[in-house]
């Protein structure tokens, strides 16, 4: 598995963990909704400082989203 497809699992799974849509979490890490979608799909490259906004909007640490 690539990293982004695990990044994007991880995401997905901080992000239902917290009950939130992704609506909810681009409004908190101030991306658009596509964006999300994209990380979470592994589609959608982003950099380091987006990842560690999204782990820190989602209560967690940013190395929580590269984990297998």
């Amino acid at each position: 598995m690539k990293w982004e497809e695990i990044v994007g699992r991880n995401v997905r799974r901080l992000r239902l963990a917290k009950d939130w849509s992704q609506e909810d979490l681009a409004g908190a890490v101030e991306l658009d909704v596509r964006s999300i979608g994209g990380i979470e799909r592994g589609t959608q490259n982003t950099t380091v400082a987006v990842l560690g906004k999204i782990a820190i909007a989602l209560g967690g640490h940013p190395r929580d989203l590269f984990d297998d």
